[in-house]
């Protein structure tokens, strides 16, 4: 197997789940619900600090990391169909300021998803929301 190339991302964001709801939001980009963070800079070096980073970017949110959770890579953009390298991590994790989260940069809302409703808005998540859903990183 050779060396990976062409373009690649790599993104880092929370699972954050309380009250038996997941916090999602959606963005400018994409017309599905998926987990707070995004792609990081060539210049990071910790996956863990760039999802701290991403969700004070998107939602203005100071998480407690509690573990990693499974990491998924797509081998093209599911929106364009381009080929490249998609390397998406999450981290399950404690929100800390619930009262003060609003939707900032390209992030146009934010949402909590009943988890006990998650078969009925399974097809209104990301590819890689529903990844976890059947990994059994988010469940009700």
């Amino acid at each position: 197997m050779g060396i990976l190339e062409g373009k690649y991302l790599i993104a880092s964001g929370p699972v954050i789940i309380e009250d038996g709801k997941l916090l999602v939001n959606k963005d400018d980009k994409d017309d599905f619900y998926k987990i707070p963070g995004g792609s990081i800079s060539k210049e990071v070096r910790d996956l863990e600090k760039a999802c701290h980073e991403k969700v004070k970017e998107e939602i203005n949110g100071e998480i407690e990391i509690i573990k990693p959770l499974h990491p998924k890579i797509l081998w093209e953009n599911p929106q364009t169909k381009e080929k490249m390298t998609i390397i998406l991590t999450s981290y399950l994790a404690k929100l800390k300021n619930k009262d003060e989260i609003k939707p900032m940069g390209s992030t146009i809302e934010i949402k909590w998803l009943d988890l006990k409703e998650i078969d009925e808005w399974k097809h209104k998540v990301s590819p890689y929301t529903q990844f976890l859903i059947e990994k059994g990183d988010i469940k009700c």
